[in-house]
């Protein structure tokens, strides 16, 4: 079974795997995909959380003071992570919030 978790990520698996789909698609050119094949489903979470997470600290700037440590900012961002991840499982399996 495939299942599509928004326009970027498929999730499917074969008999050893499961494989996330990612597809990318460029500022010129056609779009494209690219699997990565992972043995367990926590890894496959990991790997989305991991990405999801790169990809805001690219987009957010992190302000460094004299008492708060950088780390407390990825922290934060983090747990908001975790918790849209956990809201759209929820979604996905019709469970109320």
């Amino acid at each position: 079974m495939m299942y599509k978790l928004n326009n970027r990520w498929i999730v499917s698996s074969d008999k050893y795997n499961w494989i996330l789909t990612e597809t990318t698609i460029p500022a010129t050119g056609k779009p494209y995909t690219k699997n990565s094949y992972y043995g367990t489903l926590k890894q496959l979470s990991n790997a989305i959380i991991s990405t999801v997470a790169k990809d805001s600290l690219l987009r957010q700037s992190i302000i460094k003071d004299e008492n708060t440590p950088t780390i407390k900012h990825i922290n934060l961002l983090m747990e908001k992570i975790t918790k849209d991840l956990e809201l759209f499982l929820k979604g996905v399996t019709n469970e109320k919030v």
